[in-house]
């Protein structure tokens, strides 16, 4: 039986979601073995940022690209945020 377009979407956003914590997790596995983790986290989430506004997209409306990569911006930009342990 096929899915709704609101029950699909609703699976993909869940599935956007739910890898964040896991990609934040190795993240901050790998920086921690970095002799400075904060610089780590700065080069990693610059060449992201980077690869982010040159990578090929598939063929769509300017206004969507420009919206795709805003949002792949705002991911990595909350999963490589600079955080210090309590």
């Amino acid at each position: 039986m096929a899915e709704d377009e609101e029950t699909a979407t609703a699976r993909y956003i869940a599935g956007n979601i739910s890898t964040q914590p896991m990609l934040k997790t190795l993240f901050e596995i790998l920086s921690t073995m970095a002799d400075d983790p904060d610089k780590y986290r700065a080069r990693l989430k610059a060449k992201l940022f980077e690869a982010a506004d040159t990578m090929p997209l598939a063929e769509m409306a300017p206004a969507r690209e420009d919206k795709v990569r805003a949002f792949v911006r705002e991911t990595i930009n909350t999963v490589l945020t600079n955080s210090r342990p309590n």
